[in-house]
């Protein structure tokens, strides 16, 4: 009896169930194992799925493949770029297109082939990139290639071929420029052109084929457009070889408009009106520096100017560079402008902060130009007016071409005046050819950074305070 009891005992203490804390064990491993099926699970799909996709992807790129061998020309062959939608998925299909004279070896219009100058156009090359959608990092874009020999011949032994390539001012090729190429001087052989040159393509590139041996002037023009030397057209003398393709290439884009804004760095005074006199205005750039021929008094004017990535400076006056026989004229540069100290002999000045500005082909930007101001008292006779460049005072850097600028009728009982920077002697007579009368420092009142000192010179600094 006693022994039927303590089964009992033992089998109820069996019924007792789990702890709270061992359901949240249980749970906890439970949570655990189905994390990792579900992330192997999601991995399986998109493992599979990217499969998929690639196997599509690799279809359309055997079918643009297939396009291009069956283009009739293969000069309208362009780089093209376009989305296909298939299965729900997006795929980009990327197609870029370049001339070779060998499978290995490029030949691009406008430079020479493999460096070498010479070449013939033989093939053209075909690469084609697909991507799509919701890529796997880990995942490589489907790439086929192929090399297509043109149908009829392109190249005859005893003619040759130019390539010609006009490029944007950001280096990118710019269709629809008209070429033509005729006979040069001294022609050695070449006629005139029997068909007239196709237009550059979506690549900046036309090809002139059949070209008899001898020399050509090869241009280009578009309306609205200027070349990295501000021509409106743009000419390259181009020999041409018997079996070989000549290259001709050009910097031309649609011109971009710099606004000049003279004296920018000053504000009048309520009523005041400043007198800028008839002048030149430099563009600096890292190519070089363009100073237009037309003159302006007024506030702002625009200029038409091919558009460097780096942009210009836009400098009041004419800009000369020193070179081994001249000092040039460099004052009107803040930038040539050392660094320095103010009067007080603390602050410290620069003149570097003259930016540049850069638009683009088509758009408009506004040109701060830098000038010193000064007011001119009345008295004296006559009210011409004409500043002329003087030896450099301080630390001015100088301008040795000499420089004149006029005003014009504006001294009466006195005037506010602007001018590049610089070291100025201005005179005053009745009439503009008798403005020969010295006005001296003590009518002189820099109201920009500068100094009048005796007898009769103005230096206006164009240094601002250093950030």
């Amino acid at each position: 009896m006693k022994a039927i009891r303590r089964r009992l005992m033992v089998a109820q203490q069996g019924d007792s169930g789990m702890s709270i804390v061992e359901v949240l064990v249980a749970m906890m491993i439970f949570a655990v194992m189905s994390t990792g099926i579900i992330y192997a699970m999601l991995a399986t799909l998109s493992v599979t799925r990217d499969a998929r996709a690639r196997q599509v992807a690799l279809n359309l790129a055997s079918q643009e493949i297939d396009l291009a061998r069956d283009a009739e020309d293969l000069f309208a062959l362009y780089d093209e770029t376009r989305s296909v939608t298939l299965n729900g998925d997006e795929y980009t299909v990327e197609r870029a297109t370049q001339w070779v004279s060998d499978p290995g070896l490029d030949l691009q219009c406008g430079s020479s082939a493999g460096g070498s100058g010479g070449g013939t156009l033989r093939y053209k090359r075909v690469n084609v990139t697909v991507t799509w959608a919701n890529m796997r990092s880990s995942t490589e874009p489907v790439r086929s290639d192929t090399v297509i020999s043109p149908a009829d011949h392109i190249n005859d032994p005893t003619l040759g071929t130019i390539l010609v390539s006009v490029l944007s001012g950001d280096g990118t090729g710019r269709s629809g420029v008209t070429v033509s190429a005729s006979p040069g001087s001294p022609s050695n052989g070449a006629s005139v052109l029997g068909v007239t040159p196709a237009s550059t393509d979506a690549q900046g590139c036309t090809y002139i084929l059949s070209v008899v041996p001898g020399n050509y002037n090869v241009t280009v023009t578009r309306s609205g457009y200027v070349d990295e030397n501000q021509n409106s057209s743009s000419t390259k003398v181009i020999g041409v070889a018997a079996g070989t393709a000549a290259s001709a290439g050009f910097q031309y884009d649609e011109a971009a408009t710099f606004v000049a804004k003279y004296a920018a760095n000053y504000v009048p005074a309520a009523g005041e009106t400043v007198r800028l006199p008839s002048m030149q205005t430099s563009f600096v750039s890292s190519y070089g520096t363009y100073v237009p021929s037309t003159t302006s008094s007024a506030s702002s004017k625009s200029f038409s100017l091919f558009p460097f990535q780096s942009g210009y400076t836009a400098l009041a006056g004419k800009y000369v560079a020193p070179s081994e026989l001249n000092a040039g004229c460099v004052s009107v540069d803040p930038a040539a402008w050392p660094d320095g100290v103010d009067a007080d002999g603390i602050t410290a000045i620069t003149g570097s902060t003259n930016t540049s500005v850069a638009a683009s082909g088509g758009s408009s930007v506004d040109a701060p130009v830098t000038m010193g101001v000064v007011r001119v008292a009345g008295g004296g006779s006559g009210g011409y007016l004409k500043a002329v460049s003087a030896a450099a005072v301080g630390d001015d850097p100088g301008c040795a071409v000499p420089m004149t600028y006029t005003f014009g009728n504006v001294l009466g009982s006195g005037a506010t005046i602007a001018l590049p920077p610089g070291s100025w002697t201005l005179y005053q007579g009745t009439s503009s050819s008798t403005q020969n009368t010295i006005i001296p420092s003590s009518r002189l009142t820099p109201l920009t950074r500068g100094i009048a000192t005796a007898p009769a010179v103005v230096t206006l600094d164009p240094r601002v305070v250093a950030p």
